[in-house]
């Protein structure tokens, strides 16, 4: 923003509530073409963040993702630190996968594209089966189904939608009207001919029993392709009622199948596991161990995740634990540390804040951790001003940035009050 004029999304869509179709899916594809671009200048390394905050509109109405390495552009991260963000646009940790690095940003794309269309009006309406087609790709996006993920953004390119003008259509159904009026003239000419052939092959009889042969066979040919309109109706209905059963069984199985798809693929590894452990070389003992810990991984985020949201304390704080000492992904980690501070601060500060500390020494550049690790020692009231001074210099050993913070500032401001009202 420092370099380029224009606005946020978030702001964009306050100010414009109508957009044109065109221009929609011209963003789709410019977002979806910032992204695959940043992973192949860094890597393939994500970009995390990616929500109405971060993407910059231009003055000629061109999508730009902000650079968060720069201090203009710190408040990005300081709003994903919300919880309201986090929870729209922050893909849960439950869901996340190892081998899925483009889904984080695939997730918080379809995100902004879900709030995009709730925020504007559509102009022309998008039609059924654009909303169909943008409600599956959100849904891949969002790896609703195991089994059904974009593995790039090309694939993802392929099935956004294209605009089609309404002069094309018009132009088109202005050609079927044009040849449905020729079609009546044709007919209404054929009508006024049998008419003249009939009342002239009244006077022979030869010729009169001739047109009743070809009446009769007219006859039949058109009942036949009466029962073959009929049969097409009513294979048409058939396909309608298969689709619409179809799409209800899916409707139905969304909740119910991804337990079992899951419950299926872990079987399929543990399978896996068993015929290594057939084998039984060494080889195949290192791959028993590579993939077990990586399946232990797996299990402890989903078992930490639903002892967190079912408020099973004891055994989220177990699993939080256990998953922190395995867990090898730098964000997956910073997630779990997260959570594990917030829950021993429910129960003891004091542990909480070897957790907070621990977790900094292995993660020391993570900005949410140095201010997780601030919150914890801010509610320590029973440790003296000297204590708390040593436990600062720990925490700023590990993030030399500390007083940067904004937790630092506001523990400043309540000790200056505090001061102030021993003075008075």
């Amino acid at each position: 923003m420092d370099y380029i004029q224009g606005d946020l999304l978030i702001y964009r869509l306050k100010r414009c509530k109508e957009m044109e179709k065109a221009l929609l899916f011209e963003w789709m594809r410019e977002l979806l073409c910032q992204l695959d671009q940043y992973h192949k200048c860094f890597g393939n390394q994500g970009y995390r963040y990616v929500n109405p905050y971060s993407v910059l509109v231009t003055a000629e109405g061109k999508l730009l993702l902000l650079d968060l390495k720069a201090e203009s552009n710190e408040f990005v991260l300081r709003n994903m630190q919300k919880r309201a963000m986090r929870e729209h646009f922050v893909k849960p940790i439950v869901q996340i996968r190892e081998n899925t690095k483009i889904s984080l940003d695939l997730y918080g794309y379809a995100k902004t594209i879900q709030f995009i269309l709730a925020n504007v009006q559509v102009e022309p309406s998008l039609t059924s089966r654009e909303e169909n087609r943008l409600e599956k790709i959100i849904d891949k996006c969002l790896c609703k189904n195991s089994k059904k993920q974009y593995e790039d953004f090309k694939q993802v390119q392929k099935e956004l939608p294209s605009f089609r003008s309404r002069s094309r259509k018009s132009g088109k159904k202005m050609q079927r009207k044009e040849w449905k009026k020729w079609l009546v003239l044709l007919v209404i000419a054929a009508v006024i001919l049998a008419v003249f052939v009939l009342d002239h092959m009244k006077s022979r009889k030869l010729e009169e029993r001739t047109w009743t042969h070809m009446q009769t066979e007219g006859q039949e040919e058109m009942d036949m392709e009466s029962q073959e309109l009929e049969r097409s109706v009513q294979d048409d209905t058939e396909e309608s009622e298969r689709q619409e059963i179809k799409k209800q069984d899916l409707t139905e199985q969304g909740t119910r199948e991804y337990p079992q798809d899951g419950m299926k693929e872990l079987e399929e590894n543990v399978d896996a596991l068993q015929e290594y452990v057939f084998q039984n070389t060494a080889a195949d003992n290192q791959e028993i161990i590579k993939q077990g810990e990586s399946l232990k991984r797996e299990l402890l985020r989903y078992l930490a995740a639903a002892y967190d949201r079912e408020e099973m304390k004891d055994q989220a704080l177990d699993a939080y634990r256990e998953l922190c000492g395995t867990e090898i992904h730098k964000e997956l980690l910073e997630a779990a540390y997260l959570r594990l501070i917030a829950l021993e601060m429910e129960q003891n500060r004091e542990i909480a804040l070897a957790t907070a500390k621990e977790a900094l020494s292995r993660i020391p550049d993570s900005e949410s951790l140095a201010e997780k690790s601030l919150e914890v020692l801010a509610g320590m009231e029973a440790m003296t001003k000297e204590e708390c001074g040593k436990e600062l210099e720990i925490l700023e050993g590990f993030y030399p940035d500390l007083k940067l913070l904004e937790n630092y500032q506001r523990m400043e401001e309540a000790d200056e009050d505090a001061h102030e009202t021993d003075s008075k």
